[in-house]
């Protein structure tokens, strides 16, 4: 999913960013500041732990635990840091404002307030354990200012996350709009040939790294042509409309993908099955195709049929989408040629 690449994106980026200026920091701040040597074993702990976080994300597949997993190293790299230079009074944590607000971008509601649950509970923790943390920076500060700093911070904690909530949930609606004129074809509703091609590039790495097989069934409806010119456009939307019905309620939901190639073709993408369950769904597909009529003027019925090329090819055999589309396109052509309203198999 599109909403999905963005997240991973941000998170990577995140990540990045985040190792990038721990290094910097842990190299530069002795150079400015006399400091314990404390904060810069810290600074390289905290610096080696990001790295390997960076490079884990950067080379591993996509997953929705990636935006806690980030949200909560960054936590625990903060925590060190924070509690030799202050606990609740350290200038370091202001920073734990950012965790909340960037799992909300990139994570769920629920994700988001476990978060800032658990960085409300710490700040607790922190403020009745001043007397036993080690204090680098050699600051006395009042009983009274650390309680208040520790509930403004909390506030700001509630604050940040409602509002990163929020946020999000606009952005994604927003996103799944925006997806959704990118993918979808209009006049269908199946998906469109961008759309197609993307997801058979996905699956196409998939099945290679996994020794699995995809199939195509290229559908292209019988004498559309003489459809358009005898009962006018209208009509042939329709009968496009009716078809990508049929088709859709033959698929499998979030595992196959059925969509609109161009023109009055369609394409049928199936994964991981062998090839008498794939005929068996695309007579399936030119039956519920075959059983639908179009009304003209309430009146009189059109009969619609449609010819399939089926295409299945196993890991070993898959070079590329192109390949693959064209030997199902040959086997469609073998059908038209054969009669039309048939199934061929490649």
């Amino acid at each position: 999913m599109f909403i999905e690449k963005v997240r991973h994106s941000i998170i990577l980026k995140a990540a990045f960013l985040t190792f990038s200026i721990t290094l910097l920091a842990t190299i530069i701040r002795p150079m400015l500041i006399q400091q314990s040597p404390v904060f810069t074993y810290v600074g390289a702990i905290n610096s080696l732990a990001l790295g390997c976080l960076f490079l884990y994300l950067k080379y591993s597949q996509p997953k929705s635990w990636h935006a806690v997993l980030f949200s909560f190293l960054g936590l625990l790299v903060l925590v060190p840091i924070v509690l030799i230079s202050g606990g609740i009074n350290s200038q370091f944590t202001y920073l734990f404002m950012a965790v909340p607000i960037f799992t909300a971008l990139v994570s769920n509601s629920k994700y988001t307030w476990i978060i800032a649950i658990v960085i409300i509970l710490m700040f607790v923790t922190m403020l009745f354990s001043i007397e036993l943390l080690p204090d680098f920076t050699y600051e006395n500060v009042p009983y009274s200012k650390s309680a208040s700093r520790t509930l403004w911070l909390s506030l700001s904690v509630l604050l940040i996350t409602t509002f990163g909530i929020q946020f999000n949930r606009i952005n994604s609606n927003l996103g799944n709009k925006l997806q959704a004129q990118a993918e979808i074809d209009q006049l269908t509703g199946l998906h469109n040939r961008r759309s197609l091609m993307n997801f058979l590039k996905d699956e196409l790495e998939e099945s290679k790294r996994n020794d699995g097989s995809i199939s195509v069934m290229m559908i292209d409806l019988d004498h559309f042509k003489s459809i358009n010119d005898n009962y006018g456009h209208i009509t042939g939307d329709n009968c496009l409309k009716m078809a990508a019905q049929a088709m859709q309620k033959c698929v499998r939901n979030d595992i196959d993908l059925a969509g609109r190639y161009g023109g009055e073709e369609f394409i049928v993408v199936i994964k991981n099955i062998d090839n008498k369950k794939v005929m068996n769904i695309a007579e399936q597909i030119r039956g519920a195709i075959e059983d639908t009529s179009v009304s003209v003027d309430n009146a009189q019925q059109i009969k619609l049929t449609a010819t399939i090329g089926v295409c299945t090819l196993d890991s070993g055999q898959l070079s590329s989408i192109e390949n693959l589309l064209e030997i199902a396109d040959k086997a469609l052509y073998k059908g038209k040629n054969a009669g039309r309203n048939r199934v061929e198999m490649a």
